[in-house]
């Protein structure tokens, strides 16, 4: 625990959960704008799970962070090994992945069986999630190795109804050319900088446009990482005043993109003032226990629960409510919190199956591959 960044570990976890409930809500409740006269608890439950894409530029800035600071860690104290970071990546994304493809084709074909009607896209327009009647859930051996080797988005589409394994395809790019780019511009003699550049020239024109904006979101915390290792910079991070502008700042543009308004700006402006959240809140340690740990289980959980909580919920919602939305009471909120408490046990279910294996898993291979 000593070694976490527990206030980061708090971030990512409520970021996870955030798209979680936007789902969720999404399947559940009507939309506000068919509430009759809303009071301020129904338009704050509204306006916060609404914010599942913001929660995902949030993903980008701390991964950045983390590992984009992996790297510069491993170059500047002479450890960098791309065979070590690559597998550390790799298995890092595919001992939950692969489980998380299987389990959507279990859930979809479950779902399909009895309500094929919403896998067809039918309930597009009343949820505002899953399949489209243009792009009906898609189980295909092409599909689902193509989200295995990070091609959602890019090549094909998202497998099944899983849409969330939209943002991995950016992730995997990302961990790419970071080095890539370090090793052009930083680290490399020039061979390794030639055949740099050219992988990144591949990479870059292979990508759609959206992927490589997103990416200069993620740089963004690679950044912080970089500045905050100087002694002249964390002073100003541990200034409460640095803390409390990232915090009104986040807040501000997270709202703001709820309003529209700020267009295909507001991603870069959550991922800019998230910077500064960031840089705040990782030059700061805690003292309580409790709250290490609970922010710590939040972390360990988020990567698993975001991977599997949409097919659940689509079956649920598909084969059971089939279009059908209710009307935000006490009763039906009950429901809500119920139907949060099954997804997340059943994530942590499935994290204890696998993301908690990662390092055992990573050092099985490495002795069956490398020693």
């Amino acid at each position: 625990m000593k070694h976490r960044l527990v206030h980061l570990d708090c971030l990512r976890g409520l970021a996870a959960l955030l798209v979680v409930v936007e789902h969720l809500r999404a399947f559940l409740f009507v939309p506000f704008a068919q509430l009759k006269a809303p009071g301020i608890l129904a338009k704050g439950f509204y306006l916060v799970t609404g914010l599942g894409h913001q929660a995902v530029m949030i993903f980008f800035v701390l991964s950045g962070y983390l590992v984009g600071g992996s790297v510069i860690t491993a170059l500047q104290t002479g450890k960098w090994s791309w065979r070590e970071y690559l597998l550390r990546r790799m298995s890092r994304l595919w001992v939950v992945l692969i489980p998380a493809l299987l389990l959507t084709l279990f859930w979809d074909k479950l779902g399909y069986a009895h309500a094929p009607t919403g896998y067809e896209g039918a309930y597009r327009e009343i949820y505002n999630s899953g399949p489209t009647p243009a792009g009906p859930a898609d189980w295909s051996l092409a599909s689902f190795f193509g989200n295995l080797f990070f091609l959602q988005t890019i090549k094909l589409p998202c497998f099944g109804t899983n849409s969330p394994l939209w943002s991995l395809a950016n992730e995997l790019w990302y961990y790419l050319l970071f080095p890539l780019g370090l090793t052009i511009f930083v680290t490399g003699k020039w061979r390794d900088r030639v055949i740099a550049l050219i992988l990144v020239a591949g990479i870059v024109s292979f990508l759609p446009k959206s992927i490589l904006l997103g990416g200069v979101i993620w740089l963004l915390g690679s950044v912080v990482f970089f500045l905050i290792r100087k002694d002249s910079i964390r002073t100003i991070a541990n200034n409460p005043v640095l803390l409390i502008l990232g915090l009104l700042l986040t807040i501000g543009t997270l709202l703001a993109s709820r309003t529209g308004h700020m267009g295909e700006g507001a991603d870069l402006a959550i991922g800019m003032s998230c910077t500064v959240l960031v840089a705040g809140l990782a030059a700061r340690v805690s003292s309580s226990h409790l709250y290490g740990m609970i922010s710590a289980g939040m972390s360990e959980i988020s990567y698993t629960l975001y991977l599997v909580h949409f097919p659940l919920l689509a079956y649920l919602f598909f084969v059971l409510f089939q279009g059908r939305q209710v009307t935000p009471t006490p009763m039906t909120s009950l429901w809500f919190i119920g139907g949060l408490g099954l997804t997340i046990v059943y994530s942590v279910v499935i994290w204890w199956l696998f993301e908690r294996n990662t390092d055992r898993f990573r050092k099985w291979i490495h002795s069956r591959i490398f020693n």
